[in-house]
């Protein structure tokens, strides 16, 4: 029972070692991650995840992939059929993505995901201003 027990806390604490400087975990730290459970510590990918999900939980660790997919869902409701978000829309979903992370990312991050997953889907910005233009969206580097 040691045996199996070892390598388990061993990738646990891997997982929280990941998680030290940024509460935040990005695509690519969970995937290397993963990868290591299953080749280092001999984990089924599914094991592996669940562990690492556990962790996650206990250490108010956030994933990239989980606030990705709920920052699309928000902004698939704000594109509607015209496939538009307006610049209000697209503030309030960098906030409520900075919400998700518990603070981990910054101001500036936050709308640069926001803008990836945007590009990513093939959604536009919709006009706005005195001289309705989209510089406000071009503005924001990804």
């Amino acid at each position: 029972m040691a045996d199996t027990e070892d390598p388990r806390r061993r990738f646990a604490d891997l997982v929280k070692l990941n998680g030290l400087t940024s509460k935040f975990i990005d695509r690519e730290t969970e995937r290397r991650v993963l990868e290591e459970g299953v080749t280092r510590f001999n984990l089924t990918l599914d094991e592996a995840r669940g562990m690492m999900r556990s962790v996650a939980e206990d250490n108010d660790y956030v994933f990239e992939t989980e606030t990705g997919r709920r920052i699309r869902q928000v902004l698939d409701r704000h594109a509607g059929k015209k496939g538009k978000i307006s610049r209000k829309q697209f503030e309030q979903t960098a906030e409520i993505l900075r919400d998700f992370s518990n603070g981990a990312i910054g101001e500036a991050e936050a709308r640069r995901h926001v803008k990836r997953i945007m590009i990513e889907n093939g959604w536009k910005p919709r006009r706005a201003g005195l001289l309705p233009t989209q510089r406000w969206y071009k503005s924001v580097e990804v």
